[in-house]
């Protein structure tokens, strides 16, 4: 398993500053490394193979991640892998290492573009998407493993923002993704560019819209450099916190609780709010969790990450009143997942909600049948029936 800076259930790049990924030297690993992946071949639909060959790795400092090429030749990547770092490495599909420099902008999402070695300027379009709402979606991102572009198993429905939403709000899909693939392309069966992948938990992955690359392309100017990199800085260090926190079980340090409540805070990136919410539920520090996460759930109401980090914050803080429309809503975007299940048979039991019980119950019949006789035997003692 490769060392991850991350709290559990987030995926986020390798990080590669306090411990060593195995995966370091695949990514700066000769050309003909990368001519073997070339014979693997690709069982996805034309149009979203050919995004491999727009795939790049991605190496700061401290991580190692994705990258998408796109139109102009600028390489779109996340925020949050950019840090305040002023240059990064990238690898393309041919095996070529050159440098590349984050682009400062003032745009609060997590993107950011790279201006390789040798290029100048911003054109103002770099690229086209489609403003559809496809529910299949594809990950092309590179594998740190296999040391090469690769298309991951596709998902079989996305969750959109809703018009007016938050610039951070984010795209929600069950597309597979593993860790170093933050920065990658999130694509439809046609091709289309729907999105940058951002982070997800395993089970659902996060995806920046395309049409914030735009946004971005043309807000970028040396003159936001200095805020630029103060909050890259505010993203590295919170990271670095949350890094340091997770081997922690109980009783942090006030110094390990100050650096993430400042750090976290200011970064403003969903992700590390919703690691920093997850790190004090974990440490039983209810009321910061639940401050963490409704900030990011003030920027995404509709994160089925979200949601369910705060139904088991409240859930063991004994809040059940509060969790349980954080249930109901969750399991409208992602009605499978066991875990939710159980946890709203428990909830809907407790507090006398028959109606919701009943539909807790249907689904449980739909997507997860070995637990069904444990969970009408609960309800039907929670019930008097």
């Amino acid at each position: 398993m490769v060392p991850m800076k991350q709290a559990p259930n987030i995926i986020q790049p390798c990080r590669v500053a306090r411990a060593v990924c195995t995966v370091l030297a695949l990514l700066l690993a000769p050309p003909t490394v990368q001519a073997s992946l070339a014979a693997d071949g690709c069982d996805a639909p034309k149009p979203v193979c050919a995004w491999k060959s727009r795939i790049v790795g991605i190496k700061t400092p401290n991580m190692i991640a994705s990258g998408t090429v796109l139109n102009n030749g600028f390489i779109a990547t996340n925020r949050h892998v950019a840090e305040d770092h002023p240059r990064v490495l990238m690898r393309d599909d041919a095996g070529g290492i050159m440098a590349a420099f984050p682009q400062p902008h003032p745009v609060p999402v997590d993107l950011v573009l790279l201006r390789p070695d040798g290029s100048a300027g911003v054109p103002p379009a770099p690229v086209s998407f489609q403003d559809e709402r496809p529910q299949q979606l594809y990950v092309v991102a590179f594998d740190q493993g296999r040391n090469g572009a690769r298309v991951y198993q596709p998902g079989s429905w996305a969750f959109y923002p809703a018009n007016g939403a938050s610039t951070r709000a984010r795209i929600h899909t069950d597309a597979r993704a593993l860790p170093g693939n933050s920065g990658g392309a999130v694509v439809d069966r046609s091709g289309n560019l729907i999105g940058i992948l951002a982070s997800g938990d395993g089970r659902i992955s996060e995806v920046i819209p395309a049409a914030h690359i735009t946004s971005v392309a043309a807000a970028t100017s040396r003159e936001h450099f200095d805020d630029f990199t103060r909050t890259g800085t505010a993203i590295r260090k919170c990271a670095d916190a949350l890094y340091d926190a997770a081997p922690v079980a109980r009783d942090p340090t006030a110094e390990m609780v100050s650096s993430i409540e400042w750090n976290c805070e200011a970064s403003g990136n969903k992700q590390l709010l919703d690691q920093a919410g997850q790190t004090f539920g974990r440490w039983w520090m209810f009321g910061k969790s639940r401050q963490f996460l409704e900030r990011s759930l003030a920027i995404d109401p509709d994160s089925p990450n979200t949601l369910m980090s705060m139904a088991v914050t409240l859930h063991l803080d004994r809040d059940l009143a509060a969790e349980l429309p954080m249930l109901k809503r969750y399991i409208e975007i992602d009605p499978s997942n066991p875990q939710a299940l159980r946890m709203a048979v428990q909830v809907a039991g407790t507090l006398g909600d028959r109606a919701f019980a009943d539909k807790v119950l249907g689904h449980m019949r739909n997507h997860n049948p070995a637990a069904l006789p444990l969970a009408e035997s609960f309800l039907k003692q929670a019930f008097g029936d």
